[in-house]
Formats: C-alpha cells, sequence, structure tokens
C-alpha cells in the first residue's frame, strides 16, 4: 500500500450504520481481527480480546442489550442512553457483531488506548475489504449486564458492526488542524 492510499483509507472510511442481507465469509473476518492484532500496545500488553457474534449468539446479545437499555431508561429517563437505542438496532441488523474487550491486568488507561488502537485498524482493514464497519461506544450501558452474560474477567471497551453497506455513510465536519493543535517552542 502506498502513503496515498493508507491517507485515503484514514480518510474514505465511514461509519456504517445499514448493512445488507448478507453474510459475510469468515475469512473476512479473520482479515478484519488479524488487523486488530498488529496495532500498537502498550508496554506490548496486547491487551484486546475479540467475541464474533452471528446468527443466534447475535441475537440473544442484542435482545440482552435492548432489555437493559429498556430497564435504565425506565430508572433514568428518557434520553439517557445517548444513541444507544439505535445502536441496539444497528447491532441487530448488521451481520456481524464483535465485541471488543479489554484484557489488560494493571487497571490503567493506556490499555483502553492500546484496545483502540485495534478497533481503529479493524475499522480501516474493513474498509480495504469492501466491509462497511460501525465502532459503537454505547454498549457501555448495558456493560455490567454484558460482561455478566459472557462469564469474562475482561471489561467491555466496545462493540463493532460488519457487514456490506447498504448505502454511503455520512462524512461529518471535521475540525482543522488549526482548532485542535498547538506548537510551543
Amino acid at each position: 500500500m502506498s502513503k496515498t492510499e493508507l491517507i485515503e483509507a484514514v480518510k474514505g472510511r465511514r461509519s456504517i450504520r445499514k448493512y445488507q442481507d448478507r453474510a459475510v465469509p469468515k475469512q473476512l473476518i479473520l482479515k478484519v481481527l488479524d488487523a486488530g492484532i498488529w496495532a500498537p500496545s502498550a508496554k506490548n500488553g496486547q491487551q484486546w480480546r475479540f467475541t464474533v457474534l452471528t446468527g443466534k449468539s447475535k441475537d440473544a446479545l442484542t435482545l440482552l442489550f435492548q432489555n437493559t437499555l429498556d430497564a435504565y431508561i425506565k430508572e433514568h429517563g428518557e434520553g439517557t442512553t445517548g444513541s444507544g437505542l439505535n445502536s441496539c438496532d444497528i447491532m441487530k441488523k448488521a451481520p456481524v457483531l464483535i465485541m471488543v474487550w479489554n484484557a489488560g491486568v494493571w487497571n490503567h488507561v493506556v490499555e483502553e488506548h492500546s484496545v483502540a488502537a485495534a478497533i481503529q485498524n479493524m475499522l480501516l482493514r474493513a474498509h480495504e475489504l469492501g466491509l462497511g464497519s460501525l465502532w459503537i461506544a454505547d454498549v457501555i450501558y448495558g456493560k455490567k449486564a454484558l460482561e455478566e452474560h459472557f462469564g469474562k474477567t475482561w471489561s467491555l471497551s466496545a462493540a463493532v458492526t460488519l457487514g456490506y453497506s447498504d448505502g454511503e455513510g455520512s462524512m461529518p465536519p471535521k475540525m482543522t488542524i488549526g482548532e485542535v493543535t498547538e506548537f510551543k517552542e
């Protein structure tokens, strides 16, 4: 890949929220995961772990998440789950749902950074393979229930949906380098 192709992938990737009703071959899922494990990690901890869900296992998980969101809203009020309900709907409709875990042992923020780097690699690889993807942080609203469902000792970081896009993702406005950067001499 040339430097031009890399920056085109970085700038061309979109968050996809609508997917075709079409299975994703396991070989492509494995290629996406392989990109994740090549991410840099704090102290080479390689903290990321993945649980890939399709079919009935995905249906059961998204039902649990929906019920958890409904209970949260009932207790805390409308609008308290951000875009959680919409994210749950996307998770239901996507052919593949990857739960992304932090298996770090230091309980330090840099471990979460490592997991985030893995997710970014996965999203870029999915784009390169012609797949749409979405990084979903709204799983935090059901974190405890979702972690208990899987019985893992790891911490749930996010979810990633994968599938063949059913339309174009939109490009939100980006801040300029001047708006986000300062130089000091």
